[in-house]
């Protein structure tokens, strides 16, 4: 039986194609402001109305924004995504998934009314503390979506199911640069009126529909509603799931929960203790190196940096450059879980590599201005950078982190690997135009190889460190973790070479692990 009959077509069921994309549309939000965003600070009427700087072309001044205006604007974006993240363990634990997604979709509705005041006075500073705002939710979503979409999956299709955050993410992106490219020559307030008045309509969605979403049957467990988690696996598992499979899932899932509140705290500080302390370093690493790698400035900045090369009809390349990353995006789907995640991971990270390099090399030789055959080779190799992105490191270190914590910490967990990634980012916003810009640094297309080291460093990282996740139940990880499986063996390794722990000689009990193991084993 191949691979598409024994997993998607078995697994997949109607409820869990809903679950993954409607809770993936807060990542649609996030894709869609980043780029509409760095589309229009490059636009030249939003930069004569919005800019507090002057330039002189030609003997004619005009108002443009400054290195600080992008940096700063740019920057406390990332920041509300920050602030999002740092709050969402609350929600999320709190009042459960579901209504994390009722909260981030009302924090992107207040957030984009204050954009559309901005306006008013086209004051650029209420416009960036919108966008403040609506990044929040963003945040939010980004530490919650993973954790759902896991903890809703079957073993066999998480990483499909998990890529749908991706994916999604990716149609924003498009969506944004397709607005900007149809109003980006617009001489009025279209220019930004229209991205901002497209922008309300997700967090509409997200608000009214997530109330239909099926709770997570793990977060039903860690609540003592053993019950209402039999009846949500029901939901997200289909009628052709035999009543036994399901009993059999919420118990072991139950089973695992007690084993951690037995032997471990549930707090904060369990996050850097024993074997938790090597998972949250996994899943902060991840997330750290996705930023590190350069896709702030790639989202951000990558506008001005092709003009800033003398590229011309840029709105236009990055309209088909997206377009192509949405459909790629979708290998997503097939080869996390059909080659795994390590291959994927090293392999984008190897070849993002070599494309900044180049990209740095032809900027060098060119003082920034890559023409002719440098210039198509430049081009060529942003298109493969963005697109290798696409379907290694832009969806595998939200599946890993969402994949590595044990279930208790799992929101806790992503929220910390989110809040150092974005902080990452945060650093790149900031750093970049002062470094890149012509009257600043004027690294210009040279700073390529600054995000090559922190590819170098991700194969290095990724090598040593990261485990291989495919196949492998959330309950497995745990006892691979416990036992403390180096990396390189959580492929091959099987679960009842482990060796169990004495029987509790008072209580004549097997161990947390032993009945893990058989656990396991009975279900396979």
């Amino acid at each position: 039986m191949g691979y598409k009959d024994s997993a998607l077509y078995q697994d997949l069921t109607p409820t869990l194609t809903a679950v993954a994309l409607f809770s993936s549309l807060g990542a649609f939000s996030f894709g869609y402001d980043n780029n509409w965003w760095g589309g229009v600070i490059g636009a030249q009427f939003f930069n004569a109305e919005f800019g507090s700087g002057t330039k002189i072309t030609n003997g004619i001044a005009s108002r443009v924004l400054t290195a600080s205006d992008k940096s700063t604007g740019t920057a406390l974006g990332t920041v509300g995504i920050i602030l999002g993240c740092t709050i969402a363990p609350f929600i999320n634990e709190r009042f459960g998934r579901r209504k994390a997604f009722v909260a981030l979709g009302l924090i992107g509705i207040v957030g984009t009314l204050i954009q559309a005041l901005s306006t008013i006075k086209h004051s650029y500073w209420t416009l960036v503390g919108g966008k403040i705002v609506v990044n929040i939710s963003v945040g939010i979503a980004s530490a919650v979506t993973g954790v759902y979409q896991a903890e809703c999956s079957p073993k066999r299709i998480r990483g499909a199911l998990v890529n749908c955050y991706t994916v999604v993410q990716n149609f924003g992106t498009f969506l944004g640069n397709a607005v900007m490219f149809g109003v980006h020559a617009k001489t009025n307030s279209t220019v930004w009126m229209i991205p901002i008045g497209i922008q309300f309509i997700f967090p509409i969605i997200i608000a009214s529909g997530s109330l239909f979403l099926p709770e997570s049957p793990r977060w039903l467990v860690s609540q003592g509603r053993e019950e209402e988690a039999h009846k949500a696996l029901r939901r997200l598992r289909g009628a052709d799931a035999s009543e036994e499979s399901i009993r059999a899932e919420v118990e072991e899932i139950s089973a695992n929960y007690e084993d951690v509140l037995r032997n471990k705290s549930v707090s904060w500080a369990q996050l850097f203790r024993g074997t938790d302390l090597r998972r949250t370093l996994i899943a902060v690493g991840m997330q750290c190196l996705q930023q590190g790698q350069g896709i702030s400035f790639m989202n951000n900045y990558l506008n001005t940096t092709m003009l800033a090369l003398g590229y011309a009809n840029t709105y236009e390349l990055l309209v088909v450059l997206y377009a192509c990353k949405v459909i790629i995006s979708f290998l997503g789907f097939y080869l996390p879980d059909r080659i795994g995640r390590r291959p994927l991971i090293l392999g984008g990270s190897s070849t993002m590599l070599v494309s900044m390099v180049i990209v740095g090399a032809c900027s060098a030789v060119t003082d920034n201005k890559p023409t002719g055959a440098l210039g198509r080779l430049t081009i060529g190799a942003i298109f493969t950078w963005i697109l290798v992105y696409a379907f290694t490191w832009s969806p595998m270190p939200w599946t890993i982190a969402s994949e590595v914590p044990t279930n208790s910490l799992r929101g806790k967990t992503l929220a910390t690997a989110a809040w150092g990634g974005f902080v990452v980012g945060l650093i790149s916003n900031l750093v970049v135009p002062y470094i890149q810009d012509a009257d600043k640094g004027n690294l210009g297309g040279r700073i390529s190889f600054v995000f090559a080291g922190f590819s170098a460093f991700a194969l290095v990282f990724c090598g040593f460190l990261v485990p291989e996740f495919k196949g492998r139940s959330l309950e497995e990880i745990d006892v691979l973790f416990e036992n403390k499986v180096p990396a390189y063996k959580f492929a091959s390794y099987r679960i009842s070479d482990i060796v169990a722990p004495v029987v509790n000689a008072e209580k004549g009990e097997k161990g947390a692990t032993e009945r893990k193991i058989e656990d396991v084993e009975d279900r396979a």
